[in-house]
C-alpha cells in the first residue's frame, strides 16, 4: 500500500515520473506476490484430505486464496489502467 499511496500523492503533486513509478512498483509487487501464493497452494505438501492440518488450512485460506489474488488482479488492472493514463494523457 505504500507504493500505491506514493504514486497518489505524487499525482496530486503533479510529479508525473513519481506517479509513473509508484504505479509501476505496485504493479510489479502484485505480480510477486500473486505468483507467490499460487506457488505456496502448488507445493503444499499436502492436501484437503490429509486429515485435519490440511483441512483447515486449505479451508482457513480457501476463502482468501481465491479472493485475495482475485481482487489482487482487479485492483492491478486498475493500476495498470491509471498508469497508461500517467503515461500518456498526464
Amino acid at each position: 500500500m505504500a507504493t500505491v499511496t506514493y504514486g497518489h500523492h505524487a499525482l496530486i503533486g503533479g510529479n508525473r515520473s513519481a506517479a509513473i513509478e509508484g504505479t509501476l512498483i505496485t504493479i510489479i509487487l502484485a505480480i510477486i506476490f500473486t505468483s507467490l501464493q499460487g506457488f505456496e497452494y502448488i507445493q503444499a505438501p499436502f492436501s484437503i484430505a490429509d486429515g485435519a492440518f490440511g483441512s483447515a488450512f486449505f479451508v482457513s485460506t480457501g476463502l482468501h486464496g481465491f479472493t485475495g489474488p482475485l481482487l489482487i488482479k482487479l485492483k492491478s488492472f486498475y493500476i495498470l489502467i491509471c498508469q497508461i493514463f500517467y503515461i500518456f494523457f498526464f
